[in-house]
């Protein structure tokens, strides 16, 4: 099975013009070594550096892709397939690797406690370790990779009780801290329709390695409606969108 990564490029600029989008295979990442023994599980970009996890769960591995530096990171005990990764930096953007973090966030039964846990850990690419975070009072649950804005991760997130409620969770990787920021949408669909977790969609995206953007659909039998806004201030703390469109 081929499991290699290579830039992509769709080109959605004809649409409006029936013209057909199209979707083109850049570079092959060279920096990872052909081998039976890394066969990429998933991926996380962040400004330059790509973080790549392997089936079987042996290692990560993080690359340049411009110089062709390459760190391969082993866990502190154990990793699952369900276990989410974030990498960021502290403080403003550097191309040294040495300051980068990366965020592992495990959420697995523990059948002594008889209850759903969940256990936060962060590497750091200078110390060449891994330590356990406190999160206190977390009452959320995150099912999909986030993106990277700023050396910091947002991702979609849901409340433990309330799985209609969603917000958007924040990472500070120089405060080690996370935060809660408002979606900008309700939770009723159009026309006041109340729409379920199996049909209200959203998305985030970052535009010019800057920006975060949030994709919104309603999939209801009486409308399919899709909104997007990109955000005029960004940071952990607070979110301004622009307009939808």
């Amino acid at each position: 099975m081929n499991t290699s990564v290579y830039s992509t490029i769709i080109n959605l600029q004809g649409v409006h013009n029936n013209v057909v989008p199209f979707m083109e295979f850049g570079g092959k990442l060279g920096s990872l070594k052909d081998s039976n023994d890394l066969q990429i599980h998933d991926i996380f970009y962040c400004e330059g550096l790509i973080l790549c996890t392997m089936v079987g769960n042996k290692m990560i591995v993080v690359c340049n892709p411009s110089n062709g530096e390459t760190r391969y990171v082993e866990p502190r005990t154990c990793f699952m397939t369900s276990d989410l990764y974030a990498l960021g930096y502290k403080g403003s953007k550097s191309s040294c690797i040495n300051n980068y973090k990366i965020l592992r966030y495990c959420r697995y039964y523990n059948s002594q406690l008889m209850r759903t846990v969940s256990e936060f850990e962060l590497y750091e690419f200078m110390s060449d370790s891994w330590r356990v975070i406190d999160v206190d009072n977390h009452d959320w649950d995150i099912s999909a990779r986030g993106v990277s804005v700023k050396g910091n991760t947002y991702w979609v997130a849901k409340r433990d009780d309330d799985q209609f409620f969603q917000f958007i969770l924040s990472f500070d990787f120089t405060r080690e801290r996370f935060g809660l920021l408002p979606l900008p949408y309700e939770s009723d669909g159009p026309d006041g329709i109340m729409t379920d977790k199996h049909e209200d969609t959203a998305v985030l995206s970052v535009v010019r390695d800057e920006q975060l953007s949030v994709l919104h659909q309603y999939l209801h039998r009486y409308s399919f409606e899709m909104k997007i806004w990109v955000s005029n201030k960004i940071d952990t703390k607070e979110v301004s969108l622009g307009s939808s469109w």
